[in-house]
């Protein structure tokens, strides 16, 4: 396995911002989303899986 591909693979935007939610939780930060946005992720993340089931 080449180190460009696991660099690629580890500095991707998923990867990186699971690590900053578990550096969060270390640090024990009291980060905190207004209430409307998971409400909203949600509703993106059922449409994108739905519009892409849809094409294929």
């Amino acid at each position: 396995m080449s180190v460009e591909l696991i660099l690629s693979n580890l500095l991707n935007a998923p990867v990186l911002f699971f690590f900053l939610g578990v550096l969060a939780i270390l640090v024990k930060s009291d980060l905190d989303f207004p209430a409307p946005l998971p409400k909203l992720f949600s509703l993106y993340l059922l449409l994108s899986i739905g519009f892409k089931g849809g094409v294929e």
